[in-house]
């Protein structure tokens, strides 16, 4: 699943050359704000009971709760459609003047994208109550690749913000059709009879804390990323946001990696585990996750100018800094992220809730602050230093809530800086060097130094095979 999910990874920021000759910033602009819009619609489609789908252990359960998501979710996409159709037919004078040629290709796909993904989080779950790791890792891997040929494609044929939109509901369908096709089999005949009105209403009432407390918290942290788009386009417009979309994309983009390939596996190894079990595999794999990137995430931020001018059409430029501005808290996220099921588990999204709406109370305060003394860049320099700080603290909560081992946590953190320190360091020491391919061939050695050093003197082969080792076992117990 790994493999699959990082190939289709690469594939989407190894085309980021062609979308900058295709798609001009303020096109790609107005598609983050349509995949931003998406994000928060998907919180209210489902209202999060799609995460509760893999805790049941009565399958009969979980098919009540996935009635429930899809019940909700073609709901909100009906109404998103039948908004649409007013706006579009009767009230075109509702969107902005720039909007009005892309209004109906917003509102319509954004209706599709909804019915879709709420299929695919249903669809996601059972793979993982299944063990259909290798299915999900075809059905990233294919997301990411048809998104980037039917864009790509379309443009020759609509225009830049529908090929976008339209590539992407093309892409969220095949890959709710593999996932479908690959997991589900005769034995679902019985969500017929688990979909009942009554079945659903036990279900929702069982699972009443998801929507009480994870819906706030994923409207904070999808709310904080808008405004802060907001902030950007505000001072500079359409053309800032796709920039700092694009920067965005490239750097989190090892996040969506490690999320997509760890969090099902740690999901289900956190909901049948113990707590000391499951918080040495948690510790054990943000320590290696985070020796494996450090490198590779200080080395491009070091090259990120240089590499965007040159990789990057003469209508991206400037695009290097906020790349930079991004990289210390995407390095922190990327080993992280996955933290979130833990949550999820141990039944503490309280915590989750307080902890991402006091930050996005506080960065968009800062960021609303600093956007009208700074100017862009600074004010992206501002909310990655928050954010660098705010995922460490997230790290701390998660053992401190979840009653892990607070041991383990400071090996953890102590790994961590040493390495980013040595990183730093020599970093600084390669980047004077002019020639290219000598660079390159420094931070390799660099990698493979700070990786051998961690595996020498501080136990990492037996991290590394722990962690190999670690399984969810069927029968309701988990091994590390």
């Amino acid at each position: 699943m790994g493999a699959l999910t990082a190939a289709g990874q690469l594939l989407i920021v190894g085309t980021l050359p062609s979308y900058s000759r295709v798609f001009d910033p303020g096109t790609y602009g107005e598609y983050v704000i349509f995949v931003g819009a998406f994000t928060v619609v998907s919180v209210f489609a489902g209202m999060r009971y799609d995460s509760a789908i893999v805790l049941p252990r009565s399958e009969g359960l979980a098919a009540a709760l996935s009635a429930v998501v899809i019940t909700i979710g073609m709901a909100v996409a009906a109404l998103i459609a039948m908004f649409t159709v007013l706006a579009v037919t009767r009230a075109p004078g509702l969107m902005p003047g720039r909007w009005a040629h892309g209004e109906g290709h917003f509102g319509y796909g954004l209706a599709a994208a909804t019915a879709l993904g709420t299929l695919q989080r249903c669809l996601t779950a059972w793979c993982i109550r299944r063990g259909r790791f290798l299915v999900m890792g075809w059905g990233q891997f294919l997301l990411a690749l048809v998104t980037v040929g039917a864009q790509l494609s379309l443009a020759h044929l609509a225009g830049g913000l529908a090929a976008l939109i339209w590539g992407l509901v093309c892409a969220m369908g095949v890959q709710a059709g593999c996932l479908a096709i690959f997991t589900l089999d005769s034995r679902d005949l019985r969500w017929t009879r688990a979909a009942s009105l009554r079945g659903m209403r036990v279900a929702a009432r069982r699972y009443r804390r998801f929507p009480a407390y994870m819906v706030g918290y994923a409207l904070a942290s999808s709310v904080r990323d808008r405004l802060v788009q907001v902030a950007l386009g505000i001072g500079a417009g359409a053309a800032v946001v796709g920039r700092f979309g694009l920067a965005y994309r490239v750097m989190f983009a090892p996040n969506s990696l490690v999320y997509s390939a760890v969090s099902p596996v740690f999901f289900g190894i956190a909901s049948r585990g113990s707590r000391p079990a499951v918080g040495r595999f948690a510790a054990g794999l943000v320590e290696a996750a985070f020796v494996a990137l450090v490198v590779p995430y200080v080395a491009f931020a070091i090259e990120a100018p240089s590499l965007t001018d040159g990789l990057l059409s003469h209508k991206w430029q400037g695009t290097g800094p906020y790349l930079q501005a991004l990289a210390g808290p995407a390095l922190v996220l990327a080993t992280t992220c996955w933290l979130d099921r833990a949550f999820d588990s141990f039944n503490r999204q309280r915590v989750a809730f307080s902890l991402e709406a006091s930050f996005t109370l506080v960065s968009v305060l800062a960021v609303g602050v600093s956007s009208r003394l700074l100017g862009a860049v600074s004010t992206v320099w501002v909310f990655g230093l928050l954010a660098f700080a705010y995922y460490w603290i997230y790290f701390l909560s998660t053992f401190v809530a979840c009653g892990f081992p607070l041991s383990d946590f400071r090996r953890a953190c102590v790994t961590a800086g040493f390495s980013l320190g040595i990183t730093l360091i020599l970093s600084a020491l390669i980047h004077p060097i002019t020639d290219l391919a000598l660079r390159l061939a420094m931070y390799t050695l660099l990698l493979a130094a700070v990786t051998g050093g961690w595996i020498r003197f501080r136990g990492g082969a037996d991290i590394l095979r722990a962690l190999v080792q670690s399984r969810v076992n069927g029968s309701g117990g988990a091994g590390y």
